[in-house]
């Protein structure tokens, strides 16, 4: 069933126009700039978008401008750490494409978490990719987990294994929930 999900999702992100994601994410952006857990946060753990992802850079260049610390995705074996981004220029490719860098700091516990997703629900559900990463990173680590999605991409109700880690908040281009 998530597979089903999973393809019919990515090929929704696939059709959609780089100008739509633009402005999705330039509205996501606005609302996690403004929210009390971004000014709150000092540390930061943020995927780098690829494949009309949501955004991120604009969000990791603010952050770091505002003298957070900010994290990347690091694969490493059937885990994933986070990694110290120390500027926009240290990104090198990583496992499976995903953008990564060099840095050997790492953190546990940050105190803000940004994640990728293909779908949410109301319930805080999100679809991933697959792989488990996000979702054993979530598990072991005490932070705050919002995902970060283009409207268009919620479902009524997705299915959820005992193993997946409920988001704490969901910010679209349209609102918090």
């Amino acid at each position: 069933m998530k597979n089903e999900y999973r393809r019919f999702f990515k090929n929704l992100r696939r059709e959609m126009s780089e100008e739509k994601i633009k402005a999705a994410s330039a509205a996501i952006y606005e609302k996690l700039i403004a929210s009390d857990f971004y000014k709150e946060a000092s540390t930061i753990f943020t995927y780098l978008s690829i494949d009309k992802e949501v955004d991120t850079r604009k969000i990791i260049a603010k952050a770091l401008a505002d003298k957070k610390k900010v994290y990347i995705p690091h694969i490493d074996g059937d885990s994933m750490k986070a990694v110290r981004l120390n500027g926009l220029d240290d990104i090198i490719e990583g496992k499976y494409g995903i953008p990564t860098t060099r840095s050997d700091e790492t953190i546990t516990n940050p105190d803000l978490s940004l994640v990728p997703g293909l779908s949410f629900d109301r319930n805080k559900t999100r679809l991933g990719y697959g792989g488990g990463y996000y979702d054993k990173f979530l598990d072991t680590n005490k932070t705050l987990k919002i995902g970060l999605f283009l409207s268009e991409f919620e479902t009524t109700r997705l299915p959820r294994d005992k193993w997946d880690v409920a988001l704490d908040y969901i910010i679209t281009d349209k609102e918090v929930i």
